[in-house]
């Protein structure tokens, strides 16, 4: 299992007492040696944010040294270590330590203000067999995949070699991800014509929880910073050269936004998006420039991420304007996904 497969397990496992969120790096100031970031969301509408450290192997000496590290320095956001498992010795050490983990089994220890939660002793987990299903979550691949079932309403009853094409991934890659979501339960047994997608609205609230995790960051993400703060508005995008995703995305969908960052999905090369607009590398840049990785649309089309794109982008962000109006727009972002 990787460390996207870990994560995502983990936060599963641990999801019916903590409500994690996972963020966007660029968003958090933290040691540079952080897998990934959680938000983990109270019930006071508090907010706690963890640096996470991804262990394969639980070692006494690490976690002794990992106790003894974080006990010297002293960390916003929180640190986090995410294992396959931890034994009732190793989450004892934990707790006397003041270190916070959990792990794929759902034991887990949290200390922070106004949150302990100190569970051990859960079983570990049998190790699953190659196509069981849960690690398609934790797949790129997987992922496009998922979203191209989910946003071409025709995909699901087509042949795998299709899919394929359409999602840009190997004819290997597509097969796994459907076995994976046949086991999953999210894909309806019998031939290729009748099938179907099945729980389709918990398939999306996954998709949108892994996509930060396994496939945001291979899509290049860089920064950019723009001349002025409305110059999305004299943007002129051709349909199968870039669009729009995130808050001007949402913005465009929606009156319910007042955009402050701007994320772009790029089909062709980024060099003339650059000049033609005058933007300038900048890591702490209002301007986020990705790959596109879906079909581009027809030039009839708007310039516009698929709506459950937007949701996702929405979702990663750590502004409380954002992810009100990701819930606002839930229902119709996946009303409309089923329709279109």
């Amino acid at each position: 299992m990787n460390n996207n497969g870990i994560l995502t397990k983990a936060t599963l496992a641990t999801s019916p007492i903590l409500n994690w969120e996972v963020l966007e790096n660029r968003a958090l100031p933290s040691p540079g040696d952080a897998d990934a970031f959680l938000a983990l969301h109270m019930k006071d509408g508090a907010v706690h944010r963890f640096a996470v450290e991804v262990k394969t192997v639980v070692r006494i000496e690490t976690l002794r040294a990992q106790a003894a590290r974080s006990s010297t320095i002293s960390r916003h956001p929180s640190g986090l270590v995410v294992v396959p498992y931890m034994s009732k010795t190793n989450a004892t050490l934990c707790q006397e330590a003041g270190l916070n983990f959990i792990d794929t089994a759902g034991n887990a220890f949290i200390d922070v203000p106004g949150c302990y939660v100190y569970i051990t002793g859960k079983q570990r987990l049998e190790q699953e067999p190659v196509g069981s299903g849960h690690e398609v979550m934790g797949s790129a691949s997987a992922l496009r995949v998922i979203f191209t079932l989910l946003t071409e309403p025709n995909m699901p009853g087509s042949p795998i070699r299709d899919i394929a094409t359409k999602a840009g991934v190997s004819l290997g890659s597509a097969a796994k991800a459907m076995e994976g979501l046949r086991r999953l339960g999210h894909l309806s047994p019998g031939d290729t014509k009748s099938r179907r997608l099945l729980a389709v609205d918990t398939l999306r609230t996954e998709w949108a929880r892994n996509y930060p995790i396994a496939l945001r960051n291979k899509l290049k993400p860089q920064r950019y910073a723009p001349q002025n703060e409305w110059w999305w508005k004299d943007v002129k995008l051709q349909p199968e050269e870039a669009a729009w995703g995130g808050e001007v995305g949402a913005a465009l969908k929606t009156s319910y936004l007042q955009p402050e960052q701007a994320t772009l999905y790029c089909w062709k090369d980024r060099g003339r998006l650059l000049m033609q607009h005058r933007l300038r590398p900048d890591p702490n840049g209002t301007v986020e420039i990705l790959d596109a990785f879906w079909t581009p649309p027809s030039s009839s089309a708007e310039p516009i991420a698929p709506l459950l794109l937007i949701y996702a982008d929405l979702m990663t962000s750590l502004d409380g304007r954002n992810r009100e109006v990701a819930n606002l727009l839930r229902k119709d972002i996946f009303d409309a996904e089923t329709t279109s």
